[in-house]
């Protein structure tokens, strides 16, 4: 039998270790470790808030690009002269396939298969006011139906001031059925004087 003094059944595990690794005591507020993971809770709290306080400017300028881009008229392209300025160095040996509205030519015959493209303001004998184009799957219309195509085009041939100095004739110039089976579907208008190379400027409306 063990004496008064006897330590049996009593508590002997140092304050926060109670020996069996199964909980854990309490930390000393005061202690170097509460205050260094306060430190670290700010760090991250100041971080984050940087973070944030970026992303909010960067969609606040999104949302400022959106609106301007959004009230903004869009360019609108307009209609260049009715010019051969694109060809490069004229005059120019042109295939009737590549003429182009607003090409002038000198000595013009509508049947030739090229004709010399020339500077407008310089003389010429013709210009192309308009081109009606088939689709390549249409099968051939015919020489009436296609010459009254021309017609059409031709009626909505916009001329300018200019072209009220010059006694002015519509040739149109369509595919045959030999060349409409090669390829051809286009349909041409073209501006023509009967008196040799007098025209010096373009007669078409801007």
């Amino acid at each position: 039998m063990k004496g008064a003094n006897s330590d049996m059944g009593q508590d002997n595990t140092h304050p926060g270790n109670n020996g069996t690794g199964d909980e854990e005591s309490p930390v000393d507020p005061g202690s170097p470790q509460r205050s260094a993971l306060d430190a670290i809770t700010k760090y991250r709290l100041i971080i984050g808030g940087i973070v944030l306080g970026v992303l909010i400017l960067i969609g606040v300028v999104i949302w400022v690009l959106v609106g301007v881009l959004a009230n903004h008229p869009a360019a609108v392209s307009t209609p260049g002269p009715a010019t051969s300025t694109s060809r490069g160095p004229l005059p120019a040996d042109v295939e009737a396939k590549d003429y182009q509205l607003g090409d002038c030519f000198a000595d013009f015959d509508s049947s030739a298969t090229t004709s010399k493209v020339v500077d407008c303001t310089t003389g010429h004998s013709a210009q192309l006011g308009a081109i009606f184009r088939y689709k390549a799957e249409d099968s051939f219309p015919g020489a009436n139906a296609l010459r009254d195509k021309g017609r059409e085009i031709c009626r909505d041939v916009m001329l300018n001031e200019a072209s009220t100095k010059y006694a002015l004739l519509q040739q149109n110039a369509y595919p045959s059925a030999t060349s409409w089976d090669n390829g051809d579907r286009r349909v041409d208008c073209f501006i023509v004087v009967n008196s040799g190379n007098t025209l010096k400027e373009s007669v078409l409306q801007k």
